[in-house]
């Protein structure tokens, strides 16, 4: 009964720790979502009003997508703490085994685990797909969408070239606008003073100039003709032909079993099953990466943790990459970069004496024959 409730008590630690932790990480990543949102809607690229929307969505993909190194960085400061106080010693002299300890931390680990193979294979899918929607609906509100002020656009509509200096105030019309195109060997300079789209036009691209000049003519030569205008209309950049379609991260997962022989849909379908697992796997990490002498200080081992995060992310990332393009086997799919993670773990373990082996296991034997 007492070592159920001091496997109670770590949990509890382990789920309060992990709880601030995810919290400080929300903060991070809202911070840097928003300042890309804020960035696209500066440049005209998203509306102001799809702001609190992208911001919302695009912070829950962040912490879904780091939730596991959330869970192992509070394995690590609770074991570390245990460790700088030795009340991993005295649970151990006292008879909890590491077993108990490993039921301790699967307590917190296998919900989270449940919990997000539940958000990676039903939520986080639905998520990519209102992205997608509402990028698709900013791009038919508005023909600004796409153009950025201050930057120079090519087209490869009649190989021209737009530039516009800024924004109006209300965001519905550029301004100072500068059009360099050629048509039949000729060349056509227009400036106008503002760029609204076209209401009357069927897709994207087209716009109206207002109170401006257009000059055409051969260059070098000195014979150009010069045109007053009120309004103008022109097709600045040619309609996106894949916009609407979903990429395989918006796909639900009976569309992506059903398209398992597609080496990009097996890749995004075993990503969404690699998440919740490498939770798995780094708690089983977690235990021996946490042990070190006592009073050696309660962070002592974060950067080794962080390490071996980076290491398994970048391992996954690099999995799904090759797998998306052909180049690892089906059948191997993602599962070799666990394995690389269980080799670590079987190696740690037996080095810190878990798994009643090597160094650590004899030492263990003495210290209980001394008692």
């Amino acid at each position: 009964m007492i070592l159920r409730r001091t496997e109670r008590f770590i949990a509890r630690e382990l789920l309060v720790t992990q709880t601030a932790v995810t919290i400080v990480l929300l903060l991070v990543i809202v911070g840097g979502v928003l300042a890309r949102v804020l960035s696209d809607v500066a440049e005209g690229s998203i509306p102001v009003d799809f702001l609190p929307g992208m911001v919302a969505f695009g912070a829950f993909k962040g912490i879904v997508f780091l939730w596991p190194v959330a869970l192992f960085l509070a394995f690590m400061l609770v074991l570390g703490r245990l460790q700088r106080d030795s009340e991993l010693v005295a649970l151990q002299a006292s008879g909890m085994s590491f077993a108990a300890l490993y039921r301790a931390l699967f307590w917190v680990a296998a919900p989270a685990s449940l919990l997000l193979l539940a958000l990676m294979t039903l939520v986080v899918p639905r998520t990519e797909a209102q992205i997608d929607s509402m990028r698709d609906l900013a791009e038919q509100r508005s023909d600004l969408v796409g153009i950025t002020p201050g930057r120079f656009l090519r087209s490869r509509v009649g190989e021209q070239v737009f530039f516009a200096e800024r924004l109006s105030e209300d965001r519905e019309a550029l301004l100072e606008v500068f059009i360099y195109r050629e048509v039949d060997g000729e060349a056509q300079v227009t400036v106008a003073e503002r760029a609204i789209p076209d209401p009357s036009a069927e897709g994207s691209g087209f716009l109206v100039l207002e109170n401006g000049y257009r000059h055409v003519g051969v260059p070098g030569e000195g014979s150009f003709r010069m045109l007053e205008f009120e309004r103008l209309r022109t097709q600045i950049t040619e309609p996106d032909a894949g916009a609407g379609s979903r990429g395989f991260d918006a796909m639900s997962n009976r569309e992506l079993w059903d398209r398992r022989d597609d080496s990009r849909a097996r890749a995004e379908l075993e990503w969404r099953l690699a998440m919740p697992l490498s939770i798995l796997v780094l708690t089983l990490i977690a235990l021996p990466l946490a042990q070190v002498p006592p009073r050696s200080g309660r962070y002592a081992r974060i950067p080794a943790a962080i390490g071996v995060y980076v290491l398994y992310a970048n391992f996954l990332i690099l999995g799904q990459g090759q797998l998306a393009d052909g180049r690892t086997p089906l059948a191997l799919g993602l599962w070799w970069t666990h394995g690389l993670m269980l080799v670590l773990w079987l190696l740690l373990a037996w080095r810190k004496g878990l798994l009643g082996l090597g160094r650590g296991a004899r030492r263990l034997d003495r210290e209980e024959v001394t008692s």
